[in-house]
This record gives C-alpha cells, structure tokens and sequence, in this order.
C-alpha cells in the first residue's frame, strides 16, 4: 500500500473511532501506529499549558498531565510558528537548546489545532522520553486528523483544576 492509501486508511479508521468511542480513543488508536508513548491535545492557557486530552501507552488509566508554563514545552514553538515542529533527539537538536523540556522530553511531533479563522487552539502532537524515529510518523494524517479535531468541535476546552 502506497503512502496516501495508508493515509487514507489510517484516516477513516480514526474517524470510525472518534464516531464510535471519542477523542482519547482516536489517539490512541494513532498512537498504536507508533512506537510513541504520548499523543496529546494540548492546550494554552494565560501563559500555561495542560493536556486536554492525554493518552500514554505505558500507563492508560492517567487521564490527566501536570499543568505547566507553555514554554517549558515544545508546542510553544508550534503554537508560535503556526505549523509542525518535529524533533528526533531534542539533545542533539539545537533549536532546543536551552528549552525547559530538553532534559525530560527527548522527542516531539506537533502540528497545530486551528480554527477556521486561523487561531491557535492548541496542538496534537506524540512525545516521548527517549529519542523515537519521527518518520515513522505520518504528518499528512496528523494535519487531516487536526483539521477533523477542530472542524466537528472536538477540542476540548483547556483542562479545569481537579476539585479539592
């Protein structure tokens, strides 16, 4: 199968799973065609930044991540330059240096969540502690599944606080 077809493929299958089973299920089943062990919609948030929607292989039952500021991550750079940052190794990668999340988070594919009027709401991106192949994964089909995210309303709002 060619790269579109599988794209295509891999696109409708998302699709079936967001009709059926929701947002977090439709990552993760995205998530499966990695060796990624995040996928995420992030969001901003007056300076901060949350996983809306949080997905990890290793532990599937956390729901939720750590609040933090938008610039101790790498979706600062999408949500800044309004289209994909990929990093293969953020050690070896200079673009990096100096970035808060370099030390922690080693590899990084996002692509912006945008409405229709070209405002950022977030990112969809995979992650992960240890250096991954990012051409393993298929930008062309995280854009399609941005686009899908944002057109049929499903991003969700920017995390609340857990009650105490």
């Amino acid at each position: 199968m060619d790269r579109q077809s599988t794209t295509t493929a891999s696109f409708n299958a998302f699709r079936e799973k967001l009709e059926t089973e929701g947002v977090r299920e439709s990552l993760a089943l995205l998530l499966g065609l990695t060796d990624y062990r995040f996928i995420g919609i992030w969001r901003f948030n007056e300076g901060r930044a949350n996983a809306a929607v949080h997905f990890d292989r290793e532990n599937p039952a956390v729901m939720h991540t750590e609040e933090v500021p938008a610039s101790a991550t790498y979706c600062c750079y999408v949500r800044d330059s309004k289209g994909a940052f990929v990093t293969a190794h953020a050690m070896l990668d200079p673009r990096t240096e100096g970035h808060p999340a370099r030390d922690v988070v080693a590899t990084y594919c996002g692509v912006p969540l945008m409405d229709p009027e070209g405002n950022i709401l977030g990112t969809l991106c995979y992650y992960d502690f240890v250096p991954r192949d990012p051409e393993q994964i298929d930008l062309e089909l995280m854009i399609e599944v941005a686009s899908a995210l944002t057109h049929g309303n499903h991003v969700p709002a920017y995390p609340q606080p857990p009650s105490a």
